[in-house]
């Protein structure tokens, strides 16, 4: 500790004959008030008068009598001239009162004191003011002082030169590292020591100490409850009121409780400090934690203070586990083909291992589950078929389609699943992220990197996340036409994301040191790869299951997009003319020339059709037309001529004419053998079938026929006409 100089002989000690001893000495002196304690002033039992506290302090003598009653101070009771009188322990004052009874007795002792300038600081304060401060007040008198009285600060009350004191500053952290100093803070100081005097070099952490109620005497007067409950209420509610508002309220019900309106509640960061104590004891938890719970949401408290898992990617290999996910650039570009500004859907699918982009889509409308599907199928096509697919919740991603999933129609897993391009490839498992969880899909990360590294860093054309962060300059950048081309920006793009793949990572990461491609390259397992021609049949969405008709298979969807009646073709479908059997398509409802058929009932791969086929022009004036219509008739002979062949061809067995001829031969004794030759067998007797045993010949049996007709005849009454 370093002490000035002062120009009068040294301070004296105080003494116990010092103040005003009266007689009937009470005995109730607070615990560390007498004595030499470092947090209290040098003071021994000094009682004063009525008026004498009352000058120190600066209240009238009723003030003082009123605060002695409501047992503010120490005090006793004495017999004076007027009678009963109060004696005030000077250590129970406040420390503006006792400093005041301090400069008094200097004063009165030192008469060499030079008077001083109204520029100049009274610095003969400094070492009483240092012995009654606080062992943490006088941290900031250690920190300055010293560096003040380096700079001539107490001479003038000016500090140096702008550019000089920075140099001053400098050297001085260089040798004081301990407690450096920083230039904002050494103006603020000065300012406050011309202002408030040297009180300025010491904390004022503490002053209110003594001067509010404590919870434990809330406690004693049954107020604390009611009190403190009405803030914890209040406080803990998920519109996050103020803690200056709670404090308020919590104060408006206990003056309505009884509790005296002139005097104070413990400070609002007391409740706030013991919220979050009884918080850790009640629950075991972190008290900031809990009430940040309450008050800001589980999203909030998850991002902030929850726990995370730290996933080990050890056995995955690079290629099995794919993670898809979609999002809007925050950036305008110019479309293609004209001057309208657009702002891109980027669809993509990252590698959950080496975390490298794989493939991606651009598109200016909101993604959907073709897009989906278009992405999927494009990294197939380079890195082979996954093991795991990681989806967003997005209805576009739970369509049948795709993932064979719905949340809506329940349809048996088999048939959703086989009718779905994930399970049709071959995936064998599917993962849907829990929603609105931004956490769960790493691609998300890598969408931050990308708005990070390469839209905010082009700025031209940048919209900003929000309202808030889309300043007016922003505005005026696009308004002006400032932005990217079509062309350059996907350029840019590519070139920023073969930079991200090519990056290396820390290697504490999960990554250890290696860019992402490196890792793929390590890391990578064999997949299967699909055909081309599968890859194709499975880029489209599927139709609904039909029957095969005359012409076809009817889609009822493509039908309503080109505004007549869509039939599908093709050579395979004669087969299915007729069959019980329903069949389901895949094809691109953008471009519905061709369609992938596949069996509603084994999922089994049947061929293509073709639309339009026997769709032709009544006129055919053109070559074109004229060729379109000589392939469609030249498709129905040749169904023509097949049906034909097909019930002339030669087979075993016998005819309707040659089973009548071979009964007729066994009738006149003659026996047809499997070679074709006859032989002559035993006559068969004939069956007895008239009334008289023997076979009838034909003139019996003519004869009765004419009986029976004319018998009949007689039975029909005579008219003239017949009744119809």
């Amino acid at each position: 500790m370093i002490f000035f100089e002062k120009p009068h002989s040294e301070v004296p000690a105080l003494c116990v004959e010092a103040g005003n001893h009266g007689r009937n000495r009470s005995n109730k002196v607070p615990a560390g008030s007498n004595g030499f304690g470092k947090n209290e002033l040098v003071i021994r039992d000094i009682w004063l008068t009525v008026k004498e506290a009352g000058n120190l302090i600066g209240i009238t003598d009723r003030a003082v009598k009123k605060n002695c009653k409501n047992g503010k101070y120490v005090t006793e009771m004495v017999n004076g001239n007027g009678g009963r009188q109060y004696r005030i322990l000077l250590s129970s004052l406040p420390k503006k009162g006792q400093m005041n009874w301090r400069k008094k007795q200097l004063s009165a002792f030192d008469h060499n004191i030079p008077e001083l300038s109204s520029s100049s600081l009274d610095l003969t304060e400094l070492p009483e003011l240092y012995l009654q401060a606080p062992d943490y007040n006088r941290r900031k008198y250690d920190k300055y002082y010293p560096f003040f009285q380096s700079v001539g600060f107490f001479e003038d009350l000016k500090l140096p030169r702008l550019s000089e004191l920075k140099e001053l500053i400098i050297h001085w952290n260089r040798e004081h590292a301990v407690y450096p100093v920083g230039l904002k803070a050494v103006y603020k100081l000065a300012k406050e020591l011309r202002e408030k005097g040297v009180e300025a070099f010491f904390g004022g952490y503490g002053n209110n100490r003594g001067k509010h109620w404590s919870f434990g005497e809330l406690r004693k007067q049954e107020l604390d409850s009611v009190v403190f409950g009405t803030f914890r209420k209040t406080y803990l509610q998920p519109s996050a009121p103020s803690i200056r508002g709670c404090w308020d309220l919590a104060a408006e019900v206990a003056v309505r409780a009884g509790f005296p309106a002139e005097d104070k509640l413990p400070s609002p960061s007391a409740f706030l400090k013991r919220l979050y104590s009884d918080l850790e004891l009640e629950y075991g938890v972190s008290g900031k934690a809990a009430a940040y719970r309450a008050r800001h949401g589980l999203a909030a408290f998850e991002r902030k203070y929850g726990h995370y898992l730290d996933r080990d990617d050890s056995d995955c290999p690079a290629g099995y586990a794919w993670v898809f996910d979609h999002a809007q650039l925050d950036i305008m570009v110019k479309a293609p083909g004209n001057e309208r500004l657009v702002r891109f859907w980027i669809s993509g699918v990252l590698d959950m291992r080496s975390w490298k982009l794989l493939y991606y889509v651009l598109k200016t409308s909101t993604p959907n589950s073709q897009d989906i599907i278009d992405v999927y199928l494009g990294a197939v096509a380079r890195f082979g078929v996954p093991g795991i697919v990681y989806l967003d919740n997005g209805k576009d991603y739970r369509s049948k389609d795709f993932s064979g999933r719905s949340r809506k129609v329940r349809i048996k897993h088999d048939e959703t699943w086989m009718r779905s391009v994930l399970g049709q490839t071959g995936v064998a498992r599917v993962i849907f992220a829990t929603p609105f969880n931004a956490k769960a899909k790493r691609i998300e990360r890598w969408f931050l990197k990308l708005h990070e590294g390469f839209e905010r860093i082009l700025c031209d054309g940048y919209t900003g996340t929000n309202t808030h962060a889309r300043t007016t300059e922003l505005k005026r950048i696009i308004k002006r036409g400032c932005v990217l081309g079509y062309e350059d920006f996907i350029m840019m793009l590519d070139l920023f994301i073969d930079y991200l793949n090519s990056k290396k990572a820390d290697k504490r990461s999960k990554l250890q040191g290696l860019t992402p491609d490196e890792a793929f390259s390590r890391f990578y397992q064999e997949r299967p790869m699909l055909d081309q021609e599968v890859l194709i049949s499975l880029m489209g969405r599927t139709g609904n299951a039909r029957k095969i008709g005359r012409n076809g298979y009817e889609d009822v969807e493509v039908s309503k997009r080109i505004g007549y009646k869509a039939l599908y073709w093709g050579t395979w479908m004669s087969v299915w003319k007729g069959r019980k059997e329903a069949v389901y398509p895949r094809r691109d409802l953008t471009q519905p020339e061709k369609a992938y058929f596949f069996s509603d009932d084994t999922h089994e791969f049947l061929g293509v059709g073709y639309l339009d086929f026997f769709r032709v022009r009544s006129l055919a004036k053109t070559a074109e037309e004229q060729q379109t219509l000589s392939e469609a008739w030249a498709s129905v002979n040749d169904e023509r001529k097949l049906v034909k062949h097909a019930a002339d061809i030669p087979l075993a067995g016998l005819n309707g004419l040659e089973v009548f001829k071979m009964r007729l031969s066994e009738q006149k004794g003659l026996r047809i053998f499997r070679n074709g030759s006859v032989k002559e067998t035993v006559r068969l007797q004939s069956r007895n079938t008239g009334t008289d045993g023997d076979a009838p010949n034909m003139k019996e049996l003519d004869d009765l026929n004419e009986r029976m007709i004319r018998s009949e005849a007689q039975s029909i009454p005579e008219s003239d006409e017949w009744d119809m």
